[in-house]
């Protein structure tokens, strides 16, 4: 769930790129430091950082033990801290004001506007235009983490949302895998196919917000808005909006072609996907890592394909960025930053990490952003083929749509999908649940949220 700050669509040929983003993170080391930035008495910096990798997945948390050594003998001074602790929009706060978060935060990029409002992130202006490749940025990728001549952030990948599909699944219900539907109607014909006694043809997610993410995205394959342009103006309960609801409510309970269980998270739609119980699901294709080391599953039998549209011929784009404690004291906020552009964006490294993460069988090369122009671009792309372990040509039809790419709403945008939670909640479980009414109630109730924000 993330944002592009511009508010102006990618070009998706521009944006798109065979690569795996390199996540950031660090070993499972004892914590020498408390979380809110100190450095020790020698001489010796620690950042703590909040993307150690969890346990279930070995193989990446061995990839990150060997960045962070590679990293402390290349800044002899300067010590990383993981913990596994993903962002969470709900906690940061309290983190931060308990002195709690870490010196070196990856969250979304949805998240900048609020952060920055409220102080609550470090202006490491100084330090990002010290790095060359900075002003490489594309313009709308730089402008999510900056406001004016100061910069707040460091976006480190970006996603487009897609179909995830099991192929052999097509092929037994005589779908072409190679052929994934590309209109409403193709996709609600394929779920009414696809389904049986024991698979259901498409799951969807209502829950941690991630109802409203994935509406949104919907809404944009229809040619909707979520907000006004200024962020102002709630403008969900429109036409369109009434038309995502009434086709998902018709897959629900007309087609019958989705499953029965819901309340679901993307974590728990994953699942389903990957144990055959569902043959579709709305994902990023960075979670085909997850995919293969959380599940086991062969990414050989798993297809990726654009989103299917309904007017719109758009689809939502978001990523991941760094964002630094304010209270931390500046050596240790360079420290955490050094890491980041280290881990992410040297060559060297980049190549290295990539060949550790091949070999450690993680799924490199999946479809995901391009961040910079010019140059430097071109040497990351190259690394990232150089490495691809998945099976790109399964992706052809997502990596080749001619696709508007939208990012996320700028304002509330949390707050917002916690609104259409509960909107999706009732659409997937209430045959009688009436769209018109919950949308007009849902901008109803965060229009006062628009209007506390713009008061404030």
């Amino acid at each position: 769930m993330s944002t592009q700050g511009s508010g102006s669509p990618l070009n998706r040929r521009r944006f798109l790129q065979r690569s795996l983003a390199l996540g950031a993170g660090v070993a499972g080391l004892e914590l020498l430091a408390a979380c809110g930035g100190t450095s020790s008495s020698s001489t010796t910096v620690t950042a703590t950082v909040n993307t150690l990798p969890p346990s279930t997945n070995p193989g990446a948390v061995y990839v990150f033990n060997q960045v962070v050594k590679d990293f402390e003998q290349a800044y002899p001074h300067e010590h990383i801290v993981g913990k596994n602790d993903p962002y969470d929009p709900t906690t940061y706060f309290a983190k931060l004001a308990a002195n709690q978060l870490e010196d070196g935060v990856q969250s979304y990029f949805t998240e900048p506007p609020l952060l920055i409002a409220r102080h609550a992130v470090a202006d490491i202006t100084s330090l990002a235009r010290s790095w060359p490749s900075f002003k490489d940025y594309i313009p709308s990728i730089a402008s999510i983490v900056t406001r004016g001549d100061r910069v707040y952030g460091i976006p480190v990948n970006g996603y487009v949302l897609g179909i995830f599909y099991n192929r052999k699944l097509f092929q037994g219900a005589g779908l072409d895998p190679d052929k994934p539907p590309t209109t409403w109607e193709e996709f609600r014909g394929y779920a009414r196919q696809l389904t049986s006694s024991k698979v259901a043809g498409f799951a969807e997610t209502s829950t941690a917000n991630q109802g409203g993410w994935h509406f949104t995205n919907w809404m944009y394959t229809a040619g909707g808005d979520l907000e006004s342009a200024d962020g102002t103006k709630a403008l969900f309960n429109s036409t369109q909006g009434v038309s995502v609801l009434n086709f998902l409510k018709a897959m629900r309970f007309t087609d019958r072609s989705m499953t029965q269980q819901q309340l679901l998270t993307q974590a728990d739609t994953l699942q389903l996907l990957a144990t055959g119980k569902v043959a579709m699901v709305v994902m990023a294709p960075d979670q085909l890592n997850a995919l293969q080391a959380q599940y086991q599953a062969n990414l050989k039998d798993f297809g990726i394909g654009p989103m299917p549209q309904n007017g719109g011929n758009a689809a939502l784009t978001g990523g991941n960025l760094w964002v630094f404690n304010p209270k931390s004291a500046p050596e240790v906020i360079k420290a955490a930053f050094d890491y980041v552009i280290y881990s992410n964006f040297n060559l060297e490294v980049v190549e290295r990490s990539l060949a550790q993460q091949a070999a450690a069988g993680q799924a490199v090369g999946a479809p995901t952003a391009v961040l910079f122009q010019g140059a430097f671009q071109q040497q990351l792309s190259a690394l990232y083929r150089k490495y691809a372990t998945v099976p790109l040509e399964n992706y052809t039809a997502f990596m080749n749509a001619q696709l508007q790419l939208r990012p996320e709403p700028r304002n509330q945008t949390q707050k917002m999908y916690a609104a259409l939670d509960p909107v999706m909640q009732a659409i997937l479980t209430d045959p009688k649940a009436d769209p018109e009414t919950l949308l007009n109630q849902a901008a109803h109730q965060f229009q006062q949220i628009l209007d506390q924000s713009s008061a404030s």
